[in-house]
């Protein structure tokens, strides 16, 4: 009887070893695709925005300065966003071993979504307006000059941001619904090995 309860023991820390393992590799796998895909987004999007200042600007004279400074930009996007992805991945390493509760780990991932389009938002803007400001040094025209300012602005950073957090909510919706698959397969090894 005793060492029946001793293996059931050891099975139970086992399962419990392999789900948290499991959830791990959810997270580490869900993430590699989220930046991958943001990326994507982000070279897609360099090309498309150093098109559209050479077209406000009507001139291909300052096309090498432009491409310069929109990199410039989007390599200090990408630092920021994968500074912040890597906060967020430690934060919810740390809510799956403290807690064994799939109802944390979901109110984690929403927690972690609002305080990253925060930042996201937060940082952006002052990039964007820095960008902003090395641009129009170059254009003497008034009215390109507030073309320019309207685009980045109230179009580009708008459109980009809500991108990457459309990108963002939907990785966060297939990780929750990763980690209840593999929260039902932890519940069935449990039924399985344990009897419970």
């Amino acid at each position: 009887m005793n060492d029946n309860e001793d293996v059931k023991d050891q099975l139970k820390i086992k399962n419990k070893e392999i789900y948290l393992n499991k959830l791990n590799l959810d997270l580490d796998n869900n993430l590699e695709v989220l930046v991958l895909t943001v990326d994507n987004l982000l070279n897609t999007n360099k090309e498309m925005l150093i098109k559209k200042i050479i077209d406000i600007e009507e001139s291909f004279l300052n096309q090498e300065l432009i491409e310069e400074k929109v990199s410039s930009f989007f390599e200090q996007y990408r630092v920021e966003f994968m500074n912040l992805l890597d906060n967020k991945k430690l934060d919810l390493k740390n809510t799956i071993i403290i807690h064994d509760d799939l109802e944390i780990c979901k109110n984690n991932i929403q927690d972690n979504y609002f305080s990253l389009e925060k930042q996201i938002k937060e940082f952006t803007s002052q990039e964007i307006k820095q960008l902003e400001k090395l641009l129009l040094n170059d254009i003497n025209d008034k009215f390109k000059q507030k073309r320019l300012k309207d685009y980045l602005e109230n179009i580009f950073i708008i459109n980009l941001n809500n991108k990457i957090l459309d990108i963002i909510r939907n990785r966060d919706i297939i990780l929750i619904n990763t980690f209840q698959e593999t929260y039902l397969k932890y519940l069935e090894l449990n039924k399985n090995t344990i009897g419970v």
